[in-house]
């Protein structure tokens, strides 16, 4: 498992967690709809208290342009 936070460049209040190992979305949405802040915080602090992954996600800022921008499903303009 090795966990990335993607942030949508163009709206910063997108989020989503990835496995960058799986290819795969865990979770994704926005702050105002979702509270995707404090769900992907959680998800991360629960994976941690299992002993399942505790090696954190750094944050990657990604727009339109990236591989995995459409697979997250992130809006752009």
């Amino acid at each position: 498992m090795n966990l990335v936070i993607y942030v949508n460049e163009e709206f910063e209040d997108e989020k989503a967690l990835f496995d960058l190992d799986e290819g795969k979305v865990l979770l994704q949405g926005d702050q105002y709809h979702n509270g995707i802040g404090s769900r992907i915080a959680g998800y991360l602090e629960a994976l941690d208290d299992f002993g399942i992954y505790s090696d954190g996600a750094d944050r990657e800022w990604i727009d339109k342009d990236h591989e995995h921008f459409k697979l997250v499903g992130f809006y752009s303009e």
